[in-house]
């Protein structure tokens, strides 16, 4: 692959950046809607919190849950009652109202300059409580105590931590101050509080994060000088890092599961292949050798392995290949093509976007099996990866207006994360707790 080639690939993706814009600005938040819902949803009300709190804590578990899809909340302006305390619950009334499960509970200052929060879990059928839970939060901590509710309820009915204290990245493109604006935000999983990292007026790429979520690397670009490089930025204190800003392709990182290696893709050498960095030692090793483009390499949670894109099959598929470089073997072979694979945290499943007759959607990989399933509805879908619980996939969805959304791994339920502008490259941060 000669060095033309990897010059064309940058203008190739600076022209497709400048293309994708949106003419509006970005508003400072997403906003979540849920499209589809699972038929086996379960019914659940979250009565209003007794006390004086600044938040709604109640109805923002109550969102948290609706946003998957696994739960049907109750409307509390159809609710029989608010109470607070299960000696307050009649319960015959709430049968007539088919729901389930109720949660009570209520708030009261701590000594401490914030809250304290019980709250119970009851069974309205057997008429009793199930779980009881207590959780003290600080008076600027109640967004992420809420989701602290949302997360134990989670787990009790699911089996599976929640993930309402995780955070995402992407990017936004917006038209300012004449020209374009590149951000790199970081927000809650819900889209709130978002926060913007770094900001240019030349593209940004492939944000992924770090175990421990306190770093992120990514790709920024330099059109004038005809450069990229590839960075990690300390999200506490803003200090950047420069990987590599080698000539040609510096792309696609992606961290091993103990944050001391990069995988990444680079061409300096004429020809796009895959290479681990040693982040403590600054030691480069090449782990693809091929005359094929080889890139969007992703480590699997046990660090054995890496799947990666590569169309030396003469279209794009997915590879696998121990972490050393060996044992290059094909994994998709269904569809027109198949890339930017990446593990469920469990390392039971992948998830990759797959080109069809309906144009390019998500797909979910059972590894044991090798089963496929089509999760997304297209056209234009893209960038997935899985939620650090693995139950869910996000990804970036492009056509009238490009946004952000959400799909189960069965594909039965699905959100959408939207607003104005151009939003995409979505990555979803560990579990955050």
């Amino acid at each position: 692959m000669t060095k033309l080639y990897s010059r064309k690939i940058f203008a190739l993706i600076t022209t497709l950046a400048f293309a994708l814009l949106a003419s509006s600005q970005a508003q400072a938040a997403l906003q979540v809607d849920i499209t589809d819902s699972s038929q086996s949803a379960i019914p659940i009300a979250i009565a209003p919190f007794g006390g004086s709190l600044p938040l709604d804590v109640a109805q923002v578990a109550s969102n948290d849950l609706e946003s998957t899809g696994l739960f049907k909340v109750f409307d509390r302006n159809n609710m029989v009652g608010k109470p607070t305390s299960p000696e307050q619950v009649n319960y015959d009334n709430w049968r007539t109202s088919s729901v389930d499960n109720l949660v009570v509970g209520s708030a009261a200052p701590n000594g401490q300059g914030g809250y304290r929060m019980t709250f119970d879990l009851l069974d309205v059928y057997q008429g009793r409580s199930v779980a009881s839970f207590q959780i003290n939060a600080a008076g600027n901590e109640l967004r992420d105590a809420a989701h602290t509710v949302a997360n134990l309820i989670y787990e009790k009915f699911v089996g599976k931590k929640g993930y309402f204290l995780s955070r995402i990245s992407y990017i936004t493109m917006a038209k300012e101050g004449g020209g374009l604006r590149y951000r790199l935000i970081v927000s809650d999983y819900d889209g709130n509080n978002p926060a913007t990292v770094y900001s240019s007026r030349d593209p940004i790429m492939s944000p992924s994060w770090s175990p421990d979520g306190r770093d992120l690397a990514y790709v920024a670009f330099d059109v004038k000088r005809g450069r990229s490089s590839l960075r990690v930025q300390d999200l506490a204190s803003g200090n950047i890092r420069e990987i590599s800003s080698r000539s040609g392709i510096n792309g696609a990182p992606s961290w091993s599961p103990d944050g001391s290696r990069l995988v990444m893709t680079l061409s300096f050498r004429g020809n796009p292949d895959i290479y681990s960095y040693n982040l403590n030692t600054n030691q480069l090793t090449q782990l693809t050798n091929n005359g094929a483009i080889d890139t969007e390499a992703s480590w699997s949670p046990d660090g054995s392995h890496i799947v990666f894109t590569s169309d030396r099959g003469g279209k794009p598929q997915v590879y696998r290949m121990r972490s050393d470089g060996g044992q290059v073997e094909r994994l998709t072979f269904e569809g027109e093509s198949n890339q930017r694979a990446s593990y469920s945290p469990d390392g039971s499943q992948l998830t990759f976007v797959q080109k069809g007759g309906s144009g390019f959607r998500i797909a979910v990989m059972d590894l044991q099996n090798n089963n496929i399933r089509i999760v997304s509805q297209g056209p234009l879908d893209d960038s997935p990866n899985f939620a650090p619980n693995g139950q869910a996939v996000i990804y970036a969805k492009q056509g009238r207006s490009n946004e952000l959304a959400t799909v189960s791994t069965d594909g039965q339920t699905r959100s959408r994360l939207s607003q104005s502008g151009e939003v995409r490259e979505p990555a979803w941060g560990p579990l955050g707790y």
